[in-house]
């Protein structure tokens, strides 16, 4: 995967740039956009019904999902969470199931990870929420670099499910990400105004 050196900087400084932002939303506007965030995916997941969510727990800033989690998980929908796995050439993620009393441990990046759970498919997934640093309208997701969920996704990049949908603040938005013909473009987006279907 080569990418121009001008485009390479450009999407390591939007990153930077992004990264930047979110981090200084004040603790009480946080707040606010997470539980309206966590209303509209509860308003959302109540029309698509999905048997099976893949979400993530908050880190760097991100939304914090879990109140809207917990709900799900009462109301009988499965809950998997991103595990990073060593693999030849490079890491790749997968998920394992998780409810609100699964252990945890932190993983490389310390972030936290479902311990001794079992392993849920992509194909078992209807509904992925993917954090983001940045996004666009057009459903270019500007991720923290590892090129993760872009690898994992690619065998389904032209399927419906599972529904990839990026979760940020509105804040987060960008009028265009440059994108690489390797990165998996979004379904949608859901952010403290809602969510809405991207189009190309």
């Amino acid at each position: 995967m080569h990418i121009e050196p001008s485009q390479k900087s450009l999407k390591t400084q939007l990153r930077e740039d992004f990264r930047k932002l979110r981090a200084g939303i004040d603790k009480l506007q946080r707040k606010t956009w997470d539980t309206l965030i966590n209303r509209q995916l509860a308003a959302y997941c109540n029309q698509a019904r999905p048997a099976t969510v893949a979400a993530y727990l908050a880190f760097d800033g991100e939304p914090d999902l879990r109140p809207a989690l917990g709900e799900l998980e009462t109301g009988g929908v499965r809950l998997a969470l991103p595990v990073i796995r060593d693999a030849p050439g490079k890491a790749v993620i997968t998920f394992r199931h998780w409810s609100g009393d699964s252990e945890l441990r932190p993983n490389r990046y310390g972030i936290a990870e479902p311990a001794g759970t079992e392993d849920i498919r992509v194909a078992e997934i209807d509904l992925v929420l993917v954090p983001l640093v940045a996004w666009d309208r057009s459903g270019v997701r500007l991720g923290m670099g590892a090129s993760f969920y872009d690898r994992l996704f690619q065998p389904y990049a032209e399927l419906d499910k599972p529904v990839r949908m990026g979760v940020g603040y509105e804040l987060q938005y960008a009028d265009n990400i440059p994108r690489e013909p390797w990165d998996i473009h979004l379904h949608g987006v859901l952010t403290e105004n809602g969510w809405f279907t991207c189009g190309d």
